[in-house]
């Protein structure tokens, strides 16, 4: 690589980093806005079913089923991916827009999922921008630093969130407002990162399936994260549910819930970012991924068993340092996997099993919640990672797993 050549691309990665950071500012507000308010305005300001908020808690996960057909479709455009993350973004706020003159819970369940679903697709073409744009020695580093501050003012969101909800529920609506426009600036930032239109590997889905299982360790590296992701994907409604609803004897205010549910474990996301953006780029993904798990493992069991509101801090603060791995790992793990130049195919395969794991997701953990208590939550929870933490242990020696991203 001549002088000429290496300027130009460090000039990429530094414009790179620079937009992705303001456009990780904003769709940190927005992402913490959401989070915030849609089970517990489901929950206190609607009374939904227990179908509607399982149906609001997998809605990113809707949105996933769809990525390999998105892909699909938009790799036959000439349109820069940055371009492409951008209308999805401005669509995405026009639904947020819309949630907030809802007087239904359906109508405001609809309008929210509408956004969901769009928005869950910017992750798939993301990567295919860090891979092109960032060495292999240095994407964990360069992208747990967006991260990281992605996490603080979503930190400050939940906090503000949860106090105007506590002073009336009816606030949603401008919150909604407010976050419309905060999509917007996201899309926005997203037009400024350089790219190139996406160059689609795909086959159809049916042969990248094929292609899947035929790779025999991306079919079990599918496996291992199938199993931990049901484990923790049954239990993202129900933490929210189990501190806001009195049939489990807690019904804590807004403010509390939010400070368990998002602000401990955000602080916790951001102090752990470096440490596991380093372990990402230095060490074994198989080892890195079972630590991880370590960590849901513990966090969410003792959640569930407990009432004592410094034990359920501890369970988040663990929760939340095992989320600044797994945001990370599931975005970039296909990096060490994929073929070079299959990057986009494999995570869409990635995204769509997130979604097969994430829609049924919720409605299981609520029947257990319902019909056999929150210990049994735990319990399951912990049967499932301890068995994905097999899986990643049988996977360790694969050279593959040991080689730094593409």
């Amino acid at each position: 690589m001549n002088g000429e050549t290496k300027n130009h691309r460090n000039g990429i990665a530094i414009n790179t980093q620079k937009f992705d950071l303001f456009r990780n500012t904003f769709n940190g507000i927005v992402e913490a806005s959401f989070a915030s308010t849609c089970l517990l305005v489901a929950i206190r300001y609607f009374e939904a079913s227990d179908t509607l908020k399982s149906l609001l808690a997998g809605g990113g996960s809707i949105g996933f089923l769809i990525t390999p057909l998105f892909l699909l479709l938009i790799g036959r455009s000439k349109l820069p991916v940055s371009i492409l993350c951008s209308i999805l973004m401005f669509c995405a706020a026009f639904g947020i827009l819309i949630s907030a003159s809802a007087t239904t819970s359906w109508f405001y369940a609809g309008s929210v999922l509408i956004a969901c679903v769009l928005a869950v697709q910017v992750p798939s073409l993301m990567v295919h921008i860090y891979s092109n744009n960032y060495n292999s020695n240095e994407r964990g580093r360069k992208i747990s630093s967006n991260l990281m501050l992605s996490a603080i003012v979503g930190c400050f969101t939940a906090l503000l969130i949860g106090y105007l909800l506590d002073k009336d529920l009816n606030h949603f609506r401008a919150i909604a407002i407010v976050t419309f426009f905060l999509c917007v600036a996201t899309g926005y930032f997203h037009l400024k990162i350089p790219s190139k239109p996406l160059k689609s590997t795909s086959e159809g889905l049916f042969k990248d399936l094929i292609r899947a299982i035929k790779d025999r360790l991306f079919f079990w590296m599918l496996t291992g994260w199938m199993l931990m992701g049901i484990g923790n994907l049954i239990t993202i409604p129900l933490r929210v549910e189990y501190l806001a609803n009195p049939v489990h004897g807690l019904n804590l205010s807004n403010t509390m819930i939010l400070i368990i549910t998002m602000v401990v474990p955000l602080i916790c996301r951001v102090l752990s970012t470096p440490f596991w953006g380093w372990a990402f780029d230095n060490f074994n993904l198989a080892f890195v991924r079972i630590y991880i798990n370590l960590f849901f493992l513990l966090g969410l069991f003792c959640y569930f068993q407990t009432h004592n509101l410094l034990l359920l801090i501890i369970s988040s603060a663990m929760i939340g340092t095992a989320t600044g791995g797994g945001t990370m790992a599931w975005a970039l793990w296909v990096t060490k996997v994929a073929p070079k130049g299959r990057e986009s195919t494999y995570m869409s395969i990635h995204s769509f099993f997130t979604g097969i794991r994430g829609l049924p997701a919720p409605f299981i953990g609520y029947w257990i919640l319902t019909n056999h208590g929150p210990g049994q939550v735990s319990w399951t929870s912990a049967i499932l990672i301890s068995l994905s933490c097999l899986v990643f242990l049988k996977l360790s020696p694969n050279k593959r797993l040991k080689q730094k991203s593409h």
